[in-house]
């Protein structure tokens, strides 16, 4: 999918000198980057070897670079740190003469994403296309009016990866420093019902939003179980509206969860931090699943 079918292009160079992949590929590659000279490059621990650099091994991998149409005579491995204090380090170990284009595998950043990296949500604006849908389905389901977005992450693979979780005893499970570095709680580190919020808790906290919000639209993006007529019959006395797209393409269900009056989501999703962020920087009220009992 282009960059900009989901995102302005522009704003984004409001941060750096960015082209989209499909442009460079057909204006500049040819030139810069020849077929017989393309290069794959892997981080990997220096015990590892160029052979276990499989750039094309799985999804998303082959599909992304298939689709540019790229194949890799070569690979390289580095275990070079991805900040400003690295670069003469780049510079030694990967000179531009020789290697003009750095085709990483992995993003160029750690995971989850450090506190300090969120604020460049700001340079990523929602495209018009994307937009236009977003209000489009604003207007059907609620009428334009205020809705309270909440993210479900409940299916069976969800459910084992918490399983276990409170003996880690740890505060970095996943995404879920995205709630202990920003957010005040009384928890050491992150429960299963942190994790894996029980249907309960769900019809708990989203009545104590609806109570304290009065606001009566919920939207509902999950992987599984929308849980709609559960929530129905719990705030039967608050009429409240509850809908459920299921879109074909997630991005829908980011983009309305970010443009909602208030927001729940899953403090160990990757799934919620993406809607948090995009919240965060328009100054929109988020809390988590049982974060903050």
């Amino acid at each position: 999918m282009p960059y900009s079918e989901w995102f302005q292009i522009e704003s984004l160079r409001g941060y750096h000198r960015v082209i989209e992949a499909q442009d460079f590929m057909e204006k500049l590659a040819p030139r810069v980057w020849p077929p017989e000279a393309r290069i794959g490059f892997c981080w990997l621990p220096s015990d590892r070897s160029k052979s276990d650099c499989r750039m094309k091994d799985g999804n998303p991998f082959e599909n992304f670079w298939s689709e540019l149409n790229i194949d890799f005579v070569d690979t390289e491995i580095y275990q070079l740190n991805y900040d400003e204090y690295s670069i003469d380090q780049w510079n030694r170990r990967f000179p531009s003469k020789q290697y003009p284009v750095l085709a990483l595998k992995g993003a160029p950043a750690s995971f989850p994403m450090l506190a300090q990296h969120r604020y460049l949500q700001k340079y990523m604006t929602w495209s018009e296309k994307i937009l236009e849908e977003i209000h489009e389905h604003q207007r059907k389901l609620f009428n334009n009016e205020s809705y309270i977005g909440i993210h479900l992450r409940n299916d069976i693979d969800w459910e084992r990866s918490c399983a276990d979780v409170e003996s880690y005893k740890t505060r970095s499970y996943m995404a879920s420093p995205q709630c202990f570095d920003s957010m005040k709680t009384n928890h050491e580190y992150v429960t299963r019902k942190i994790c894996y919020p029980p249907d309960e808790e769900v019809l708990r906290l989203v009545k104590n939003v609806v109570l304290r919000t009065r606001i009566r639209n919920i939207y509902v993006a999950t992987d599984k179980r929308p849980m709609i007529k559960e929530i129905e019959e719990h705030l039967a006395a608050q009429k409240v509206i509850v809908k459920h797209l299921d879109p074909w393409l997630p991005i829908i269900d980011v983009a309305m969860l970010a443009h909602a009056d208030f927001f729940i989501g899953n403090c160990v999703s990757s799934f919620t931090s993406a809607v948090k962020r995009a919240r965060d920087v328009r100054g929109l009220p988020s809390i988590f699943w049982a974060f903050n009992e």
